[in-house]
């Protein structure tokens, strides 16, 4: 390569340097990086499920996280190696219910829940926490909400938009074991637990009572709060809500969300557990539909084609009869009918068998007895004798008309 190519080399690239250090320098100067946040509506997931924040959160630190609506809790126990946290407590759990759940706790599972009810006198309600020794205050100034239960709580939108729940909140500061700072997390106001027996490990509240009790069972841990809204969509963000959630689910592979005990409809329930069966049943579905519109064979052309008269209607359906059972069926209702209308006429004859009926007639007609029996009464199988018989009963026919008409 010549010197003066190489130059002319050089000179374009930096040429091209330039140009990308003044843009760069342009570019930096007239545009500056912002955030902009804007609110948009409700996910219908939140809508649906009000821990799905606390979902997405534990998702983020590394949980494998399910939520879910269920009614029997012990019908499909998680792992002993997972946490359960109840929203709602079903309020009518058997003692066998009861049992099986205890023992999932005392094989190392963790579950989290609250009160159903704040009445303490409501022992079908409570039943699973009465046999943990917890009992149910409500103060006076939460009597309003202390029957309203988490699930079925009026939920109002304030005007930044989050969700609030019932009339207030106390705030409630805790130390953690093993955390080096305390906490602060806030409960509905006027609701407080109390541990009847002394068997919580540990209980977090003011004077008035608990808002969190700890219960060591076995290998595994329950932990009964006052209410379960700080950790709601619209509340987790609030103090050291999620905090604590993540405290009290540590060391669980995985945590399962109970948001309800409403079970969903039938296809809901479908489609959440075989949704490719029903798309495999629709595709079917619409195949059979389009499958109907088709034709099985040639197309008949109707358009040159007159429509037939009366005459050549009732010629076609004789001809249709005859070729279905050469008109068996026909002849053998005529001589019926024609049998019963000499016996009608002749009340004699009901008194006389076959042949002897058969003989009578023939007399009457001047025919042949034996003609009139087979005519009447035996099976006709061959072309020959069909149209034999067949003019035998017309003679019969016309001998009756006759001695009607003397």
């Amino acid at each position: 390569m010549s010197a003066t190519n190489r130059m002319v080399l050089w000179g374009l690239g930096a040429l091209l340097i330039a140009g990308l250090a003044w843009y760069a320098q342009w570019f930096f100067t007239h545009y500056e990086r912002q955030t902009d946040e804007r609110r948009v509506d409700v996910s219908p997931q939140a809508q649906r499920n009000p821990l799905f924040a606390a979902e997405l959160f534990l998702s983020e630190l590394g949980y494998e996280v399910e939520s879910f609506r269920a009614r029997d809790l012990t019908a499909r126990l998680p792992s002993s190696n997972d946490a359960l946290v109840v929203r709602r407590m079903p309020p009518d759990l058997t003692d066998q219910q009861r049992n099986m759940l205890k023992r999932w706790v005392s094989d190392g599972g963790v579950l989290m829940l609250t009160p159903p009810s704040f009445d303490q006198n409501d022992e079908i309600s409570n039943a699973f926490l009465a046999d943990l020794g917890v009992q149910m205050r409500a103060s006076q100034e939460g009597e309003e909400d202390a029957e309203c239960e988490s699930e079925d709580c009026p939920i109002s939108t304030d005007s930044t938009g989050e969700e609030s729940t019932g009339s207030g909140y106390r705030t409630v500061t805790m130390t953690l074991a093993g955390e080096p700072e305390p906490i602060e997390a806030s409960f509905r106001q006027g609701r407080f637990l109390q541990d009847r027996d002394q068997w919580a490990e540990a209980q977090f509240g003011s004077g008035e009572g608990a808002q969190l009790l700890e219960f060591a069972i076995g290998r595994g841990k329950v932990y009964v709060l006052s209410d379960l809204d700080l950790f709601t969509n619209g509340r987790i963000n609030e103090l050291d809500h999620a905090f604590l959630l993540s405290h009290l689910v540590s060391g669980s592979q995985k945590v399962w969300l109970q948001y309800g005990i409403d079970t969903p409809s039938l296809p809901v329930f479908l489609w959440q557990k075989i949704p490719f069966i029903l798309m495999s049943l629709g595709a079917l579905l619409l195949l059979m539909g389009w499958r109907l519109f088709l034709y099985t064979g040639p197309r008949l052309n109707l358009d040159k084609v007159q429509r037939r008269n009366l005459l050549e209607h009732i010629d076609a359906t004789a001809d249709y009869a005859w070729r279905l059972d050469k008109g068996y069926s026909l002849f053998d209702h005529n001589r019926k009918t024609l049998e019963q209308a000499w016996r009608k006429r002749h009340p004699g004859l009901n008194m006389m068998d076959n042949t002897a009926r058969a003989e009578w007639i023939g007399e009457k007609t001047g025919m042949a007895g034996r003609a009139v029996e087979r005519s009447l009464y035996q099976p006709i199988t061959k072309d020959q004798d069909f149209i034999k018989a067949t003019l035998v009963l017309q003679q019969l026919a016309s001998g009756l008309k006759q001695r009607e008409l003397r």
